[in-house]
């Protein structure tokens, strides 16, 4: 068994334009609109999704970034991401709603900034709850000792 008990890393098609992160979003995506994930359910961690793909945390990151601006997921800091319940109607059944078919309004920048400083604090406390389980584990076997 390899990290975070995958055999080893998934591989991502390395002949396409199409960047790293909005292919495993992509394939999250396909696992949420399938049931495979269902509403309610953990989506895989930065650092799973990291190791299943052999990526950068930062990438990882950012494919849960797309799915959160998607309206597919939401973060629970330090517990981690979770899908919606219930789960928006595909991107293809609003059409119609005003927006012609192939357009879609881009976030602004304070979003995408304020979007970049949610991610970074969220890594941050995923981070210190790490060290808070490793704290809590040395406390654990020194009392034992």
């Amino acid at each position: 068994m390899g990290l975070a008990g995958y055999p080893r890393a998934t591989s991502l098609p390395r002949d396409t334009h199409t960047p790293p992160y909005r292919l495993v979003a992509e394939e999250l995506r396909q696992q949420i609109r399938s049931g495979r994930i269902k509403p309610g359910e953990r989506v895989p961690s930065s650092r799973d999704l990291e190791a299943k793909y052999d990526i950068a945390n930062m990438t990882a990151r950012s494919a849960l970034r797309v799915l959160r601006d998607d309206g597919l997921i939401y973060s629970t800091p330090g517990r981690g991401n979770f899908v919606v319940d219930p789960l928006p109607p595909e991107s293809g059944e609003t059409q119609g709603a005003g927006e012609p078919e192939g357009q879609r309004q881009m976030p602004s920048a304070e979003y995408l900034e304020l979007s970049g400083r949610l991610d970074e604090l969220n890594a941050k406390v995923d981070d210190l709850m790490g060290f808070l389980q490793q704290l809590a584990s040395f406390t654990e076997r020194q009392k034992k000792s």
